[in-house]
């Protein structure tokens, strides 16, 4: 059903692999590696071993340097082996194994029939679409640290699936960070909301032609900049779009299929395979996930699973995703997905009993798999996943992320 994606920052800096400069590297294991090829400049034996939190690594790269190209800088993965397959985070473009159990924590708060959420970077807190179907009396609500809720914009009203689209500093596309994008219910037709919620911009976009399909498809904003930055909207007739800061909108493709979660997956083909530097979307009806490459043409894949939702797994950045099943949002805290920084994520809107709903999207060297995110003891049930992401705010139960 619904979607948004609101997601993630993509740090990815190469830098010179040859460059000299001591880096001091969080060490999320026991002691170093050491021997041949510890050094994150690839020189052989060079790290140090230890207990401390902290590994000094004589000669290593920038600060910036991201070895193993994976999309994680080396200073966010540290000295540790997170997958445990005997080859530091640094060096390692891949998570191994089976990705770790959650614990899912329900947030206390009372919420009303909510749907779509994303991370608001200006306020760091979250904003989030509630009162389905009827968008009456207000359309959105943004959630501080403590739990209360705050009206968020005049918008409301709207009687679809509302998934949203948040800005992020990171962003390259000229967008102002903050700012929210949504479909208003009208063929084609994409609204603005700016000014932390004041100002209300409707239609900001109405789409060429008719019969383009609604914005319960999903909206994305590229933080990778494969596709310039622009905003991403899929809709629930198959059409794909590109829109420039300046509202210009261009069709990149129309497959006839609805269409729902979308992100641009960052261009690291270590990790993603075929899917890098891709703007991915699912095809729930059909257990389909569609890849675009910038000139429009796209490939199928079976990952088995219906896609509902879609996000990437950034360092320092919390859970959160929208319980509809029980009008809940359930959380959980950034340590949670160490064992899978750098990953895409899945969601599934229909859950079986005990399970998560949620899968890492992985490249196994010939084709893209979701793998299944179990549930650790005592996790909250999942009844039915919406929309999900990821922020370093926090809500109630779940603390924002120590900066």
């Amino acid at each position: 059903m619904a979607l948004g994606v609101v997601g993630a920052a993509f740090a990815g800096c190469s830098g010179d692999e040859g460059a000299v400069a001591d880096s001091r590297l969080p060490n999320s294991g026991g002691g170093g590696s050491g021997g041949a090829g510890g050094g994150v400049d690839g020189s052989a034996g060079s790290n140090t071993g230890g207990t401390g939190n902290v590994v000094t690594v004589p000669d290593a790269a920038p600060p910036d340097q991201d070895t193993d190209q994976d999309g994680i800088i080396d200073t966010e993965e540290g000295l540790g082996d997170s997958d445990g397959d005997g080859t530091p985070n640094v060096d390692d473009p891949i998570n191994d194994g089976p990705p770790p159990p959650l614990k899912l924590t329900a947030i206390s708060t009372t919420f009303t029939a909510p749907i779509g959420i994303d991370y608001h970077e200006p306020t760091d807190s979250f904003i989030i679409s509630v009162n389905y179907p009827t968008g009456s009396p207000d359309g959105f609500a943004r959630i501080l640290q403590d739990g209360s809720q705050q009206a968020f914009s005049s918008l409301s009203g709207l009687t679809e699936e509302v998934k949203i689209a948040t800005v992020r500093s990171d962003n390259v596309g000229g967008f102002v960070t903050g700012d929210l994008f949504v479909g208003n219910g009208v063929d084609g037709q994409i609204a603005r909301i700016t000014a932390n919620g004041q100002t209300l911009i409707n239609p900001w976009v109405d789409l060429p032609g008719d019969n383009n399909g609604l914005m319960r498809g999903s909206l994305y904003v590229d933080r990778t900049g494969e596709f310039g930055g622009d905003l991403m909207a899929v809709t629930t007739l198959g059409e794909v779009w590109r829109i420039t800061s300046s509202a210009a909108p261009s069709k990149l493709a129309s497959v006839g299929v609805h269409l729902e979660g979308a992100i641009v997956v960052p261009n690291k083909p270590a990790r993603f395979g075929p899917l890098a530097g891709k703007l991915i979307a699912g095809a729930e009806e059909q257990t389909l996930l569609y890849a675009f490459s910038s000139d429009g043409t796209h490939v199928t894949y079976d990952v088995g699973v219906a896609v509902e939702d879609i996000d990437y797994i950034s360092p320092k950045e919390n859970f959160f995703g929208v319980n509809y099943g029980t009008s809940q949002v359930l959380g959980a805290p950034a340590s949670a997905f160490e064992g899978m920084l750098g990953d895409v994520i899945l969601t599934q809107e229909t859950v079986a009993s005990g399970q998560s709903g949620l899968f890492r999207l992985k490249y196994d060297g010939s084709k893209p798999v979701g793998e299944p995110i179990s549930l650790e003891p005592g996790s909250a049930t999942v009844g039915q996943w919406e929309h999900v992401t990821f922020g370093a705010g926090g809500i109630k139960e779940v603390p924002p992320v120590p900066r």
